[in-house]
């Protein structure tokens, strides 16, 4: 039955006249669309309420549909059910909201209308959309769900359920503690996360990969790239299995961005190029990500005029997103490509510009990939003062920055003494490149500039 099904055949169906094909089919048809679903469930509450229905459930007459209709108003009721449920969990994130983490606390252990399932997702949804914007937030409303886990019943949620719920918890519990660069509190949510999946964690396709991803995340973030592709594969293969395009499409913008920072732009390209033709329009933010991998590879490989295609191609898309630190990738991007295109008086304005932004944001990782950047194009044009220039305020910023090793101003150094001494060579800037991305969280056994045993 390929065409949608109309109100009066729906009414025929939930009836005694329907034959037993007409239901076989009718059925098949109402489970695998979701239009045809919503108006069967409109339909059967109406008869429902003119006693046109055959009674189903506890408190009624005993007659019953003895086919899959019955199975099929059982799930709507069940559907029904849960919506009321979600908004009920609604109700109670919008009084935990307003409360310090004691009181979330204390109300997630004392109040047993809080221990439901949909309380769990709401704030674990919650917790998601705000790691992003406050990740100490989002991770403390990750705990409280894992801590609410606890209080289930344990008939209706059995300890691999269970499980499973905490893995999902203590995953956004890594993302949060990753994006706030607590890299061993993150390290350990994965591990304590992964002991739950071995436990036996009741999973679905979706949580497992998402697992991968978190972590795939955390590798690259650390330096370990190779890795981090090997677990977005196994990801993205989980998620071409489930036929989940969307998610596929996602891994592979995610391990193209890795195999861009190892210095791949050819595979990465390729990777990106794969995930812009399974994104459908609504995808907005992938296919801006998507297309930026392909300008920032295309410039990469020298490919100046397709790199500016696809950089206009882009444009729009940036402003849609309207993220503070997408619109302050593409201004890098921007000056990466204009530099390319020889025009290096505007590509320094922007690469500057990219700088403040990223400092003033207190993304020093990224100013300092950007200052290195900026660096290996003044270099390139014997603009040596205003390079030597640069490394000192690279040495600057980070004797104000928390947490980065002191390997990585010793490094900056190198690269200044190397300048003034006119030792610099393209293979000190390819191994400096290569440290940047690797080495930000822990020093490397050997520095782009020591010397050979």
């Amino acid at each position: 039955m390929e065409r949608h099904i109309s109100k009066d055949e729906i009414v025929l169906l939930f009836s005694y006249r329907a034959t037993a094909a007409e239901v076989c089919d009718g059925v098949a048809h109402l489970l695998g669309c979701p239009i045809c679903w919503d108006l069967a469930a409109g339909v059967v509450e109406s008869l429902r309420a003119t006693r046109g229905l055959v009674p189903t459930g506890r408190g009624r007459p005993p007659e019953r549909f003895r086919d899959a209709r019955e199975a099929v108003i059982v799930l709507m009721e069940a559907e029904e059910q849960r919506s009321v449920n979600l908004l009920r969990a609604k109700g109670w994130w919008a009084e935990l909201k307003e409360m310090n983490l004691r009181e979330q606390a204390d109300k997630v252990n004392s109040v047993a209308a809080v221990h439901k399932r949909e309380v769990f997702e709401t704030i674990i949804q919650e917790a998601q959309l705000l790691c992003g914007r406050d990740p100490y937030a989002g991770e403390h409303l990750a705990m409280a769900a894992h801590m609410l886990v606890d209080h289930l019943p344990n008939v209706e949620f059995p300890a691999r359920v269970k499980n499973g719920l905490r893995l999902t918890a203590m995953t956004v519990v890594a993302n949060s503690r990753r994006l706030a660069a607590n890299w061993e509190g993150s390290f350990a949510a994965i591990s304590t996360a992964t002991h739950y999946e071995i436990a036996g964690a009741q999973l679905n396709a979706q949580e497992r990969a998402y697992l991968l991803s978190i972590h795939a995340s955390l590798l690259s973030d650390t330096g370990r790239l190779e890795s981090a592709a090997i677990l977005v594969r196994q990801a993205a293969e989980i998620y071409r299995l489930a036929r989940d395009t969307k998610g596929l499409a996602r891994m592979k913008i995610q391990e193209a961005d890795a195999l861009q920072a190892a210095s791949h732009p050819q595979e990465a390209l390729a990777l990106a190029e794969d995930a812009l033709n399974l994104l459908t329009p609504d995808c907005v933010r992938l296919e801006m990500l998507a297309r930026s991998i392909i300008t920032e590879s295309m410039v990469s490989l020298g490919r100046l005029s397709e790199a500016l295609r696809s950089y206009e191609a882009t444009k729009t898309l940036y402003h849609e997103v309207g993220e503070e630190l997408t619109l302050l990738k593409a201004e890098y991007l921007e000056a990466k490509l204009l530099d390319a295109l020889g025009h290096v008086r505007e590509s320094e304005k922007l690469f500057r510009s990219a700088i403040e932004g990223f400092t003033e944001a207190e993304l020093f990782r990224s100013a300092l990939a950007a200052m290195f950047a900026l660096f290996e194009s003044l270099f390139k044009r014997g603009a040596f003062g205003k390079a030597a220039r640069l490394c000192e305020e690279a040495i600057d910023l980070l004797k104000k920055t928390e947490g980065v090793h002191s390997q990585m101003s010793k490094v900056w150094r190198d690269l200044l003494e190397a300048l003034q001494a006119q030792a610099l060579t393209e293979a000190h800037l390819s191994r400096m490149r290569d440290y940047l991305v690797r080495h930000w969280t822990a020093p490397a056994p050997s520095t782009p500039f020591a010397k050979p045993n």
